[in-house]
């Protein structure tokens, strides 16, 4: 007789943490017709929007949110082949456009869906998403979400054969720099597309070793020799970072500089590029 009043309170106690966990089950939003009646998401890292409903006869869903100084994020919403001519928009606090969005990204996948990108400039910034449904004309379900664009990755890249340097026999001061060796990473399918390069070093084998080498490298992109900041027959340090803007798939060249008046080479000559991506460059439309 105990167990039906018992039963009674587990299936109470069920039914409210249903309600009140959001992780137990996401609510729907529907309503947010208007800048005005906007679904609120909070700050972009810490939303976690349901579906929407655009029910027939409204046009139009809202949304806003906030980002910080120097944040770079995307908007996406999913999209179903019924729902052509469907667009997703960014908005400042201002309500004035920032990006009109683009075309359907994956179109023939089981995941279509469409974005929009912004870039934050202050604390706080508020930011409004627009979708609009286009031509269909039924009511319509999808879900937005609010990604971070910018992404880090890195990787070890050979150089093709054998710096030779003949030695310093003239006691030049300043030493004397060896023959160039080149890699191509133009068509290397391991980088992201225009991934540039937030640090580089240079690796290698020297024999005979030597004191007081320096490693140089040259990207295509500016004909600028960087000499490594660590005098070092093992490795080079350059003063290279983001702001140099270099891209990773480009053609490089390597040679070292050296003071002895020694006849050296160097072998296995490898560079460690750690980079920065955007991954809205890897979308196919």
């Amino acid at each position: 007789m105990l167990m039906k009043p018992l039963l009674r309170i587990i299936l109470l106690v069920l039914v409210i943490f249903s309600i009140s966990s959001p992780s137990f089950a996401a609510s729907t939003i529907t309503g947010n017709n208007s800048f005005e009646t906007a679904y609120y998401a909070g700050y972009w890292k810490y939303s976690n929007m349901g579906t929407t409903i655009l029910p027939e006869g409204e046009e139009e869903a809202y949304y806003k949110f906030t980002a910080n100084a120097g944040e770079r994020i995307y908007v996406r919403s999913s999209y179903r082949n019924e729902y052509e001519g469907m667009k997703i928009e960014l908005f400042n606090s201002s309500k004035d456009p920032i990006d009109r969005g683009t075309n359907v990204v994956n179109p023939d996948s089981l995941t279509p869906f469409i974005f929009a990108k912004a870039d934050a400039a202050a604390n706080s910034q508020t930011f409004y998403i627009r979708v609009s449904r286009g031509n269909y004309t039924g009511d319509m379900y999808f879900t937005v979400s609010i990604l971070d664009r910018i992404k880090s990755g890195s990787g070890t890249f050979p150089f093709s054969g054998t710096a030779v340097n003949n030695g310093n026999i003239y006691l030049n001061p300043q030493g004397v720099d060896s023959s160039v060796i080149t890699m191509d990473l133009t068509n290397n399918l391991t980088i992201p597309k225009r991934a540039f390069v937030k640090s580089i070093t240079t690796s290698s084998t020297q024999s005979p070793t030597q004191g007081n080498v320096l490693h140089k490298i040259m990207p295509e992109q500016t004909g600028i020799w960087y000499t490594s900041t660590v005098s070092s027959a093992t490795s080079g340090h350059y003063p290279i970072s983001l702001q140099d803007q270099l891209l990773v798939a480009q053609k490089w060249s390597f040679k070292y500089n050296a003071k002895a008046t020694g006849k050296s080479t160097m072998t296995n000559v490898r560079a460690t590029i750690n980079y920065e991506y955007d991954v809205t460059d890897q979308f196919s439309y």
